[in-house]
């Protein structure tokens, strides 16, 4: 039996034991309990939990940074204590200044906590789970204790690096295929993957081509010569990379062009920017503009019709297949050198085309001839404008006409169907979804990380994605450089525009037109007016509309309550007939309403 003296001995000997190992692991970073949680060492993070389960960011610091904590914390409690002993109001306002300063930057740091959460949350965890298997990873390892990516990386050059199992060499297309996920992952597609194997610490480094310029003003010098530079055919849509030029030519590479982009997306800016430079080569322009405002800047220019009514937009369809015909026609019988003598290069551009075609659809269906008379046969059920714009669509690049179409959702449906989508070679994307991206560019892959900064776009080309920064043309610069240069004969009211090339007799290296065949210019183009349809044989059935009906129908952008008001309040709404209105006088009466429109150039 122990005497009392050797248990007050023993239990004095585990007391400084336990005391002896409390202060060893405090002042050495260990963990109080003993329990090693995570792979931290001496000098090196935590990179994964022992047990394969969650870790806290204290059990993940290195035992040096454990430490530095709690002895500095210490050291700051003792120096508070003696300072209030000794100098107690400059203690205060000293630890005053630093709560006003911890408080500051925990708000920073609250931010940017916010801002890393969704960066790993979206980014950096999917890339952590594709690369789990093919690196070989244990369990409990956190996707931050490796991956070194940024929340900047897209508009960085150096990506980022990522730490890899000291077990990996990259054998059987190991590297490939890491690489591969990394470039999916992160939606880069000019990037390149560099792999460091030799060493205790194997890692890869990502690195990308550098950025497009933040902006490109056609104001500066510099843009202004590199756009004089540009080959009539191939008008300069921006910058690229290291200011390399991101151009499309017309009658080598692509004659047609789709702009795809969400609403301020840019889609005027970028249709605006070529159609200027051709207007300055000699080329005229047709505007088809349901919304009436989307190019103010080519109002009244001299090389411009300007389309705003449904009824316009159909004629001058119609009239423009026409032309295209008459094109064909001297391309197929030229023999001389060189190329046709078609007449001037003559763009179009096709605004809202999803809303536009709807529209067209609709006004045929309200104006042909349903029935077969002695005037003639039925017309038929498909639009005429919309079939003349598939002509138009499908004519080679010799007759030099060219259609830059502009849609929110380029749906093969809202075209007309996938074999009209097919006709654009060169498709321009700008604030795109990624379904948007897979329909109409599922060729290129992976895809590229969509972005909110003003005028930058994708330009796809031949498979090919060219990161570009828009050339911005103001206003008031377009209207100058479109009539600074070669500019096409003034049409007047009833002059011709696009004109034809006057010769007569056999198409030889003579330069003449065989008589038998009509190649007069039918495309009219009269000076900011719109184009008048044909008197039909047979007056057609007007269909009229109850006010309720035409706001469903969407003739006017108004609802029925709406109508009724202003049927009761302003004198110059229409009569109508029998309490139906036709579209037209609704449609008249809505543009000319004060300030409901703007006024005409």
């Amino acid at each position: 039996m122990h005497s009392i003296a050797e248990k007050k001995s023993s239990g004095t000997i585990r007391a400084t034991a336990g005391a002896i190992r409390v202060a060893y692991r405090f002042t050495t970073g260990h963990h109080m309990d003993g329990i090693h949680r995570t792979d931290a060492g001496w000098i090196t993070r935590g990179t994964r939990a022992l047990d394969g389960g969650r870790t806290t960011p204290w059990s993940r610091l290195s035992r040096i940074e454990r430490a530095g904590t709690r002895l500095g914390s210490l050291g700051a409690a003792g120096g508070t204590l003696w300072g209030l002993q000794v100098a107690p109001d400059a203690t205060v306002g000293t630890w005053a200044g630093l709560g006003a300063a911890a408080s500051l930057g925990a708000g920073y740091a609250s931010g940017n906590w916010v801002s890393n959460v969704r960066h790993m949350h979206n980014w950096v965890r999917p890339l952590h789970v594709a690369l789990e298997g093919p690196l070989g990873l244990p369990p409990g390892v956190r996707p931050g204790s490796y991956i070194r990516i940024p929340r900047d990386y897209p508009g960085r050059t150096e990506v980022g690096r990522i730490e890899l199992p000291p077990t990996f060499v990259g054998v059987d297309g190991g590297a490939s295929t890491i690489g591969s996920i990394v470039k999916t992952k992160l939606g880069l597609t000019d990037a390149t993957v560099t792999f460091k194997l030799e060493g205790r610490r194997p890692h890869l480094i990502i690195r990308q081509t550098p950025r497009p310029p933040g902006k490109v003003m056609f104001a500066d010098e510099h843009v202004q010569a590199l756009v004089t530079g540009a080959a009539e055919s191939a008008p300069l849509i921006g910058l690229g990379p290291q200011d390399s030029r991101v151009s499309v030519d017309l009658d080598a590479e692509s004659p047609h062009i789709l702009v795809s982009a969400s609403t301020g997306g840019g889609k005027s800016v970028i249709t605006r920017t070529m159609a200027a430079q051709m207007l300055r080569n000699g080329s005229q322009l047709v505007v088809l503009d349901f919304k009436r405002h989307s190019h103010k800047w080519a109002r009244g220019l001299p090389n411009v019709l300007y389309c705003r009514d449904i009824s316009d937009i159909h004629e001058a369809l119609v009239k423009m297949g026409q032309e295209g015909h008459r094109r064909n026609i001297v391309v197929d019988d030229w023999e001389g050198e060189g190329d046709a003598p078609v007449g001037p290069r003559l763009g179009m551009i096709l605004e809202e085309a999803n809303a536009t075609i709807a529209k067209l659809k609709r006004h045929w269906a309200s104006i042909r001839k349903t029935k077969g008379d002695e005037f003639g046969p039925a017309d038929p059920k498909e639009s005429p404008a919309i079939d003349a714009l598939r002509e138009i669509l499908f004519m080679g690049r010799a007759v030099k006409m060219h259609v830059f179409l502009v849609a929110q959702s380029a749906t093969a449906a809202a075209l007309g169907g996938p074999e009209v989508r097919e006709c654009f070679a060169t498709r321009i994307l700008a604030r795109y979804t990624r379904n948007a991206w897979n329909m109409l560019v599922p060729e290129v892959q992976p895809v590229p990380r969509s972005t909110r900064h003003i005028g930058r776009a994708q330009v796809v080309l031949g498979g090919v994605a060219h990161e570009t920064q828009v050339i911005f043309f103001t206003d008031a610069e377009a209207r100058a450089w479109a009539v600074s240069g070669t500019v096409a004969e003034a049409p007047d009211l009833g002059g011709v525009g696009v004109t034809s090339h006057g010769h007569t007799g056999p198409l030889t290296s003579a330069d003449t037109v065989p008589a038998s065949r009509d190649v007069t210019p039918v495309l009219r183009l009269v000076k900011d007016e719109p184009t008048i349809p044909p008197m039909p044989k047979v007056p057609p059935q007007v269909p009229r509309y109850s006010l309720a009906a035409a706001a469903r129908e969407g003739i006017v952008p108004m609802t029925a309550d709406a109508l009724r008001q202003a049927k009761r309040r302003d004198p110059e709404f229409p009569a109508g007939a029998d309490g139906k209105w036709t579209a037209d006088e609704l449609q008249k009466w809505h543009r000319n309403r004060p300030g409901a429109a703007e006024s005409i150039a």
